[in-house]
């Protein structure tokens, strides 16, 4: 067995607990609140975005507690997707860091801290898969 198949699974398991934390956003970001000063069809394009990224994120873990070998490099069609998902979650780091209110990160600095080193962690091993450097 490929050494990266238990990261793999690892990271699966952290895209359930990611989706599953994605359900009380709408809720502590008063969603509804805020989403009432901007036009319908904004509002609307929101939640279908955020429905949709809910759903890559549910994919991602399906790939990844199912698909663990192949995406671990045991072929090109695995090596781009784990490629595809290391740029996904690497690129999340600096918008988490550098993009979101840090009044915001601040008041939530365990949120913050926990979904930073996620998207790191997750884009490490996927970028560690791409390039096939646990084989």
């Amino acid at each position: 067995m490929n050494p990266l198949v238990p990261f793999l699974w690892v990271a699966g398991g952290l895209h359930l607990a990611i989706a599953a934390a994605n359900v009380s956003l709408p809720r502590r970001l008063r969603y509804r609140e805020n989403l009432s000063r901007v036009s319908p069809i904004i509002r609307q394009i929101f939640v279908v975005h955020s429905i949709y990224v809910v759903f890559v994120v549910l994919f991602f873990a399906v790939l990844c507690l199912f698909f663990a070998p192949v995406l671990a490099g045991d072929s090109e069609l695995g090596r781009f997707l784990s490629a595809t998902m290391a740029i996904f979650w690497l690129m999340r780091v600096p918008m988490q860091l550098f993009y979101y209110d840090a009044d915001l990160r601040k008041q939530n600095r365990l949120a913050d801290v926990a979904f930073s080193l996620s998207a790191l962690f997750l884009g490490s091993v996927f970028a560690v898969a791409a390039l096939g450097l646990a084989r």
